[in-house]
């Protein structure tokens, strides 16, 4: 029974491998191999020679899994391409300033020498990007020089508050003699209210509350600028506070215009000569040649 079972699996392992040549077998893997040890040693030429394009080329493209993972097992490769682009662009831009380590890749930077200024741009050595902080980016967007839309929002709530306040007194009697003058006409539908005419006296008994609960309602609204003086008070004192916060971002943003006009003459050109930069430096600027 073995002996036949040994036979089966003979036939098997032939009809599997009988159409296989072992010396295509032996090349093709010599051939991965030896593809293997060229990818490696060009990238550890390219480390020793700190060639950053090509270490971008080999690391992010060909270079096997299991080599990335040994090779940047404690973010060597990382930390390396990390300080060569730092290096690089505060050369480049030497009126930017480091601020701190996010992660192995992600460091920030600041516009401006001053310390107490906040980070606004940000390299990820990995891509490598530089971009602006989206947060910044928004705040420029919002708060840029001339713009009003966000100080004129919270200034017209703080007038509709004031507003509100002055006329509630008077607002809340006016809403009293309605609400007094609909009672009285319920109480006279109610009255006249006979067999023949019930439908009609219902129908406009239930529009007459309507009115009722709409009234109630208003008067609800206007009731605390007249007896809650305390939270009209808080009201007013965070629309304050978001105007106050809202003048502080402007300013804030306008101080960094201004030395982003110092610096580069307009965002737009800030942003030009940040990817000019980026594209130099792995060697792909325009009419250059690869390095």
């Amino acid at each position: 029974m073995s002996d036949k079972k040994g036979n089966e699996n003979n036939e098997v392992a032939t009809d599997g491998l009988q159409n296989t040549d072992f010396n295509e077998i032996k090349e093709v893997a010599f051939q991965n191999v030896g593809s293997l040890l060229k990818d490696l040693q060009a990238f550890e030429e390219a480390i020793r020679n700190e060639n950053i394009s090509e270490i971008y080329r080999i690391y992010k493209g060909k270079l096997h899994e299991e080599l990335k993972k040994t090779s940047n097992k404690h973010h060597e490769i990382d930390e390396l391409l990390a300080q060569k682009i730092h290096d690089s662009f505060t050369q480049t831009f030497p009126f930017i300033y480091y601020v701190r380590k996010v992660s192995p890749t992600v460091h920030y930077y600041r516009l401006g020498s001053y310390y107490r200024e906040r980070p606004t741009i940000a390299i990820d050595a990995s891509i490598p990007e530089i971009f602006v902080l989206p947060n910044i980016d928004k705040e420029w967007q919002e708060f840029a020089p001339g713009k009003r839309d966000a100080l004129n929002k919270i200034e017209k709530e703080i007038d509709e508050l004031d507003a509100k306040v002055i006329t509630a007194e008077s607002e809340l009697a006016k809403v009293d003699d309605q609400i007094k003058e609909v009672q009285n006409q319920k109480a006279s539908a109610e009255n006249t209210k006979g067999l023949f005419n019930r439908n009609k006296t219902e129908g406009e008994i239930e529009e007459l509350d309507r009115k009722l609960s709409e009234l109630e309602e208003t008067r609800k609204e206007w009731l605390p600028y007249v007896e809650d003086e305390a939270q009209t008070n808080q009201q007013r004192e965070e629309l304050m506070k978001n105007h106050h916060d809202i003048r502080l971002k402007q300013a804030l943003v306008t101080k960094e215009f201004r030395l982003i006009q110092q610096y580069f003459g307009s965002l737009k050109a800030m942003n030009q000569q940040i990817q000019d930069f980026l594209s130099a430096y792995l060697g792909k600027a325009k009419g250059g040649n690869q390095s």
